[in-house]
């Protein structure tokens, strides 16, 4: 089985005022950069969708498949379908869909869900504590049916779908860290970009939000990924 994670980094990031793509998440790597390492561990081929200051994120993630979204501005639909595309033409079986400023997944939490995924008819949603979370896990008929969505937005397009909602005890997949508020509750320190890709490792921060931070954070009040504003 063929597992192929979308990272959606395309969107504007006005709430946050800098690319979140870029953002320093621990050990001095980026959200992105953070997010591809976690979908790897757990044997997910990944791309990165990006869209506004997609030259700065190439520059940053040189040995990272990115695919340009054109249309990025039109919707986070739009976005998604050329991620989904990349993904389908890959040959891959199963898609997980997961927003760039969620980067507190765990490996082992994608592993089980990629399990599931087998039996799987069209969508699985993890959720916490009753929240809905990310990633999004689809299989490959699942996955063609969202490119096939009509709209420009994601929500009506799942409404249509078979979801499976499957309760996890990971945090991480309902923490959205999309505000410098956000972002300084957990790391002490305004939001900042994450050093250029040579200088990665050489960050004086910890390695990482305590997981107590995280579990704050988490359940039904936390902030949901809005795949509008990736």
């Amino acid at each position: 089985m063929k597992a192929v994670a979308i990272i959606l980094a395309a969107g504007e990031a006005r709430r946050m005022g800098h690319p979140k793509a870029l953002i320093e998440h621990e050990g001095g790597k980026s959200f992105l950069q953070s997010l591809a390492s976690t979908f790897g561990k757990a044997g997910s081929m990944v791309l990165g969708v990006v869209g506004k200051d997609s030259e700065a994120v190439r520059e940053q993630h040189p040995g990272m498949e990115l695919v340009e979204a054109e249309r990025w501005q039109e919707g986070p639909l739009l976005s998604i379908k050329a991620g989904l595309e990349a993904a389908l033409e890959a040959g891959a079986d199963v898609v997980l869909l997961h927003p760039v400023d969620m980067p507190a997944l765990r490996a082992s939490t994608l592993k089980s869900l990629l399990k599931m995924a087998q039996d799987a008819d069209e969508l699985l949603r993890p959720e916490f504590e009753g929240a809905p979370g990310w990633p999004l896990v689809l299989s490959r008929s699942g996955a063609e049916r969202l490119r096939a969505a009509d709209g420009s937005q994601l929500e009506p397009a799942l409404a249509a779908m078979k979801v499976r909602r499957v309760p996890v005890k990971d945090p991480g997949v309902v923490v959205n860290i999309n505000t410098p508020e956000t972002y300084e509750r957990l790391f002490g320190t305004q939001p900042r970009l994450a050093p250029p890709p040579k200088r990665r490792g050489t960050s004086k921060r910890g390695t990482g939000p305590a997981t107590s931070n995280v579990a704050e954070l988490g359940g039904g009040s936390a902030p949901m990924a809005a795949a509008s504003d990736e």
